[in-house]
């Protein structure tokens, strides 16, 4: 995929107000290769920080929104990025071992600043796009990555973590025994494309979980219960496929969220062409939601299997929810004190 030269001239030209960040394709496995730099896929939110040359910052998701206000403790943390900065990285909150928590994640950012103390965040920058008002989009990432720990100085809520060169299996195994997400591997040459989906950046997912399209739901619309589960479905070839039922995963708090939603988008005709047959009656939405599911794995007829609600995506595009398919098997034993193994238990 070649880079958009225009949209790339002009962030060039000038300190961009916003910017949408760079994504990565799938990978059918994990790897090793010393053309690459591998690092932790984070369970959290894609963040861009933004510090002006007057110092001002400034938090964006994936669908440009403002999220300074809501993350206070982040924002103050950015003081330690040099002004004229543009830095990406991933928003998370911890559960209690330490590890990456999304409905939490979520919950925290429903909450706002109030849930500061209860649910604290932390900003785990990765990539470097502006430092001190000069462009490092053209650079490749692993000089932009040394000029990121070299630049902005950990601490507090903003964490700079490590990568690994080369062995990009144990990475991926050590990402398995700690119940990781998984891992981006990035090709040392790599430059920044904003926006784009590069074969430049590769993920390989130890946990399985994807974002879907609600397209409907299943219940009484005159009963107790607000749904007994969402209908989900996906984009592939130019069609929007359904792939199942997700009855489970939600809590008190979501389940009033995703009520109102599906008020708001009912719609008497299925998004779906053709309809498909259902064995339960569905109360039919237009195809604007998007939810991060975990599942298993995919049914031979392309259904999810155990599939359970993680969290709302409202940064993400309705478009952006297709069909990945990694195909991963892989075991094996990770040595404590390996860089892998140290790499996957970031003390943030």
């Amino acid at each position: 995929m070649q880079p958009d030269s225009d949209q790339l001239q002009i962030e060039l030209e000038s300190f961009p107000d916003e910017l949408r960040p760079m994504q990565a394709a799938s990978a059918e496995a994990p790897f090793s290769s010393a053309e690459y730099l591998f690092e932790v896929k984070w369970d959290g939110l894609r963040c861009i920080l933004f510090r002006d040359s007057n110092g001002d910052v400034r938090l964006k998701d994936r669908g440009l929104n403002d999220l300074t206000v809501e993350l206070p403790e982040v924002a103050a943390a950015a003081k330690r990025v040099p002004p004229g900065s543009v830095i990406d990285g991933e928003l998370v909150a911890t559960d209690t071992d330490g590890r990456p928590d999304y409905p939490r994640l979520r919950q925290r950012l429903a909450g706002g600043a109030r849930l500061r103390d209860e649910i604290p965040t932390a900003y785990l920058a990765f990539d470097a796009l502006y430092l001190e008002g000069r462009p490092l989009l053209r650079q490749p990432v692993l000089r932009r990555r040394a000029r990121l720990a070299k630049s902005v100085e950990a601490g507090g809520h903003l964490f700079v973590p490590d990568h690994i060169e080369e062995d990009g299996v144990e990475l991926f195994e050590a990402c398995l025994e700690r119940g990781l997400e998984g891992v981006v591997a990035k090709h040392r040459q790599s430059p920044y494309v904003p926006g784009q989906r590069s074969p430049f950046w590769l993920k390989v997912k130890a946990v399985k979980s994807d974002d879907f399209i609600v397209i409907g739901w299943l219940g009484d619309k005159t009963g107790d219960k607000p749904f007994d589960a969402l209908v989900v479905g996906y984009h592939e070839d130019g069609r929007l496929l359904p792939c199942g039922t997700v009855g489970g995963g939600y809590d008190d708090e979501t389940t009033a969220v995703l009520r109102d939603r599906l008020v708001e988008l009912a719609t008497d005709d299925s998004p779906l062409d053709p309809p498909p047959i259902m064995m339960r009656p569905v109360n039919w939405v237009r195809p604007d939601l998007v939810v991060s599911i975990r599942y298993s794995e995919w049914s031979p007829d392309g259904t999810l299997r155990f599939p359970i609600f993680n969290g709302l995506r409202p940064e993400i595009h309705p478009a952006e929810a297709v069909r990945h398919r990694p195909r991963v098997v892989i075991t094996g034993h990770v040595r404590p004190g390996s860089a892998a193994y140290d790499l996957t238990r970031f003390p943030f």
